[in-house]
């Protein structure tokens, strides 16, 4: 039995088909679409917001760097929105790539933890009696100890 060592470039090619198999589900750059948002809540030239279709203007996580945006949408969903031009202030159009919809069903907005910060949630208990917003690692805690899911807001940093 021979056995045939194969070019470097050939597994290289192979390695990268079967990595770029495992990124289908995520949104490339060029998924790049314009979506339309209310004129005063388009983020600053520069700087990214992540918008939830499922949350009214007022509830939405605010302003941050781009890369964080991206980061953190495509762990727990969002549009990621930008500034087309100066005139987006104006009419609303931005740049965005969709990264699906937020964890935040059953969640009245009200009951939503502060930008940064994250609540854990148990489903089969009313929003008045379920935990205040907290930091993250205490939330997972809880629901580590508790059962439950943690819901988090996107933020500037993560509190």
């Amino acid at each position: 039995m021979s056995h045939r060592i194969l070019p470097s470039w050939y597994v290289l090619a192979a390695l990268a088909a079967v990595l770029a198999g495992c990124a289908v589900d995520r949104p490339r750059p060029s998924q790049q679409t314009e979506f339309h948002m209310p004129p005063d809540a388009v983020p600053q030239l520069g700087l990214c917001r992540i918008w939830y279709a499922e949350l009214p203007p007022e509830w939405q996580p605010p302003a941050m760097p781009c890369a964080r945006a991206h980061s953190l949408a495509e762990k727990h969903g969002g549009r990621v929105v930008k500034a087309i031009s100066p005139a987006s202030f104006k009419d609303g159009r931005t740049l965005s790539v969709d990264y699906g919809p937020g964890d935040f069903p059953e969640v009245p907005p009200e009951q939503l933890p502060p930008p940064g910060y994250c609540r854990p949630w148990y489903d089969r208990i009313p929003a008045d009696r379920q935990p205040a917003p907290m930091t993250c690692e205490r939330a997972e805690q809880l629901v580590k100890k508790n059962g439950g899911r943690v819901v988090y807001m996107p933020g500037p940093e993560q509190k």
